[in-house]
């Protein structure tokens, strides 16, 4: 008997709770937003884009030209007649906007002009100037200072093409007329060396 009146009693209860139950209230106001949460770890780095002209070099090439010897006044010329057999009309045009250095070297050295080339016995200063002629690129080279022995023979040349598309992305805080860092900086290896081997031109330019 006991028991019944207490679940009765339970029953009672619950039914009188749900009535009392009110009329939900409105929603309330936002509440001001959190303090944001840490950043989470970094994500893993993506791999670098290529260049567009297909490789590091941008285009550019070491024109290379072995032991080469000047005239009496101390004067050459390294040039090739089909320098830009392979190249289209834009890429003439954008090495023919572009920029040059030209390294010679003497006892194991490189030297860039327009600069002085310390030979053994004595420094001597060379200046160049380029000449675009056809599918030619020629690199008149000429003596600039008084020198005792005016016929010099040059270990080797080398000149480090650099088109336009390539030279206006050039570090300004490579130093460009030392061969060994701007060759590393152009991305540039023996493989890029393109070889001129018409030593011997008869072509002549007035100095520019």
């Amino acid at each position: 008997m006991f028991r019944r009146l207490l679940l009765f009693a339970c029953v009672a209860l619950m039914i009188a709770l749900v009535s009392c139950e009110g009329k939900q209230g409105e929603v309330g106001p936002k509440g001001d937003s959190g303090a944001a949460g840490p950043a989470g770890p970094a994500g893993p780095a993506g791999k670098d884009g290529e260049d567009g002209t297909g490789g590091g070099s941008s285009g550019s090439v070491i024109a290379f030209m072995g032991e080469l010897e000047t005239d009496t006044a101390g004067n050459a010329i390294v040039g090739d007649t089909a320098f830009f057999k392979d190249f289209t009309a834009d890429e003439i045009a954008s090495v023919e906007k572009g920029s040059f250095q030209v390294f010679i070297k003497d006892d194991g050295g490189y030297f860039p002009i327009p600069g002085y080339v310390l030979f053994k016995d004595e420094a001597i200063s060379y200046g160049y100037y380029y000449v675009v002629d056809g599918l030619g690129l020629y690199f008149p080279i000429f003596r600039t200072s008084a020198a005792k022995v005016r016929k010099r023979t040059f270990e080797e040349i080398r000149v480090l093409v650099i088109p336009a598309v390539n030279a206006t992305r050039l570090n300004q805080n490579v130093n460009w007329q030392n061969y060994e860092e701007a060759v590393a900086a152009l991305g540039l290896t023996e493989s890029n060396v393109k070889v001129v081997r018409n030593s011997k031109l008869r072509k002549t330019f007035k100095q520019q």
